[in-house]
């Protein structure tokens, strides 16, 4: 039997309450504490307690999406004065890191509960093993995002199912990636295949996807764990090899869906569902209005063709900017990177930005969201696996095990022709590393993938050196964008693009003094900024826990 359910009502009924024990369920399911995961109702309720945290970790789009974009050669947050791990000058007393790690160690908390109530459940066999499987498909996802983040060689603590309730000292990050592969492996044995999964939940392939991640990070710095390619490559091809999955020929078509709240599976292996029913902010998430094309009108309400408030938290680097420029044929560009903006009592219409050093990042579209308000949040699914991805890792492995083969070549030009970018003729690590960034920018990846490349620093200094010299080149005039023509609209409110030009005269390329662009490359600490401390709130909790060199 599969299980299947639509999980966001079942968030809405579970989502601010507390650990799996302290659930309510309607008492006509005849459901105690002491038989919580005798039922399939149960057992549905102490995964959505997991689900629960997944959802309020990345509802913020800080962990997630701000703080791996920012401040690396893809984008900066642009807000003066704050002080938060989005800018590089926090300490390890900063909150919101305090938030987010005991979020996330609430899931992991819930998860092991739910695995250990199994256990002894009386369901039948095959199902609680898809229950367990996708309880132990959340505990890797979730110790995924923690050692990525807070854990480096070090480790991060790992409470398991007979250690859930115990203070713990840091687990060796390589342990930590073996207890997540064997918790995948778990996962893909017994999860259901993707086109019998409902959307927002793990499948098979959301498994196989997180194996193929996960030895990618083992094969690279700080492991270099041997053998670790092999498997990326092995994982990454199983998926690129099912027949259900399939490219989406619109690279514009797969983030439209997610702000429509649609699940699109063919391509996306897996998404973290949002809800803005009722209003309700504990279910929705901020992603398209802190990733998204800039709205500062709050006017363009319900009517107009425009919807939403998007705040443009972050901007595009002018050095990403111009990578796309150098290949309009790249249609990724102007979805990405789209120099377009919604100016205040302007009679919601979109003009163009004056400086490329300002592009916000556009790759979500708030405007698309149903039940759209002047409130930062709406319904904006998160894509957490592509399938694109897929074929960048498994380029990435190949080209490791046999630098310069033609099936890397092949899988990265499969990528690039989806979006009509210009094939390359030759691969090499610098051109896989260089196009995960136009591929996947903005989705969480750029300052895990230089961190574990060992070039965050060197991308940092390229980065501002690079802003530093074209503010200061009175020559340096954004005149390829007078090719870029107007900004229309298209059926469903979807953007598209004329043929005559909006502008026929150089732009200006000026910072604007209300944000700051170089506070976060200039604090920069190479001694600790490629990691994440561990909270000083959690030290003075758990005293077998060590903090981080550097820290």
């Amino acid at each position: 039997m599969k299980i299947k359910f639509i999980l966001i009502t079942i968030l809405s009924a579970f989502l601010i309450q507390g650990c799996d024990e302290q659930l309510e369920i309607a008492q006509e399911d005849n459901i105690t504490s002491e038989t919580l995961y005798g039922t399939p109702a149960g057992a549905l309720a102490g995964l959505a307690g997991a689900y629960s945290r997944v959802v309020a970790v990345y509802r913020e789009a800080v962990i997630n999406a701000q703080y791996p974009t920012n401040w690396t050669d893809e984008g900066l947050y642009n807000r003066k004065g704050a002080r938060d791990m989005r800018k590089n000058n926090f300490t390890a007393s900063e909150p919101m890191l305090r938030d987010i790690w005991g979020t996330y160690y609430e899931g992991i908390s819930a998860a092991n509960t739910l695995i250990v109530g199994l256990e002894k459940s009386p369901l039948e066999t095959h199902v609680k093993q898809e229950f367990t499987a996708e309880a132990r498909f959340l505990r890797a996802f979730l110790y995924f995002d923690v050692q990525k983040a807070f854990g480096g060689i070090q480790g991060v603590p790992m409470p398991l199912e007979e250690t859930n309730k115990q203070l713990l000292p840091r687990t060796p990050g390589i342990d930590v990636f073996k207890q997540i592969v064997a918790d995948l492996e778990f996962a893909e044995q017994y999860l259901p295949n993707a086109a019998e999964t409902v959307g927002g939940r793990a499948s098979k392939s959301a498994a196989r996807g997180l194996l193929a991640r996960a030895y990618l990070y083992m094969a690279s710095a700080p492991f270099n764990q041997a053998g670790a390619y092999e498997k990326a490559r092995d994982w990454s091809k199983k998926v690129i090899d099912d027949s259900y999955h399939e490219l989406n020929p619109s690279y514009a078509d797969i983030f439209n869906e997610l702000a429509r709240g649609n699940y699109e599976t063919k391509e996306t292996l897996f998404q973290i569902g949002f809800s803005f029913a009722d209003l309700d902010t504990n279910q929705s998430s901020k992603i398209g209005s802190a990733f998204g094309i800039k709205f500062d009108d709050e006017a363009c309400g319900s009517g107009d063709a425009f919807k939403g408030k998007g705040f443009g938290l972050t901007y595009a680097t002018v050095s990403l900017v111009l990578k796309y420029r150098a290949d309009l044929n790249d249609e990724r560009g102007l979805w990405n990177t789209l120099p377009y903006f919604n100016k205040r009592n302007d009679n919601c219409q979109l003009g163009l930005i004056n400086s490329q050093f300002m592009i916000p990042a556009s790759k979500y579209r708030r405007y698309l969201e149903p039940n759209t308000t002047n409130t930062s949040y709406g319904s904006h699914h998160w894509p957490v696996l592509r399938l694109s991805e897929m074929y960048l890792i498994y380029a990435e492995a190949v080209n490791k095990i046999a630098p310069g083969s033609n099936d890397a070549l092949n899988a990265v030009n499969m990528v690039r022709n989806r979006a009509n970018a210009t094939p390359l003729n030759s691969i090499s690590d610098g051109a896989i590393q260089e196009e995960r960034l136009l591929e996947l920018c903005f989705e969480g990846h750029r300052k895990y993938d230089l961190v574990r490349w060992g070039l965050l620093e060197q991308k940092v200094n390229e980065t501002k050196t690079t802003m530093e010299t074209l503010a200061a080149d009175p020559n340096f005039n954004n005149e390829d964008w007078v090719t870029m023509g107007t900004f229309e609209l298209g059926p469903n409110d979807i953007p598209i693009f004329g043929n005559v030009p909006i502008n026929t005269s150089p732009r200006r390329n000026v910072m604007n003094a209300s944000f700051d662009f170089y506070d976060g490359y200039n604090d920069f600490d190479a001694s600790k900024h490629y990691i994440l401390p561990i909270p000083e709130q959690e030290l003075g909790v758990n005293t077998n826990i060590k903090q981080t060199t550097g820290w």
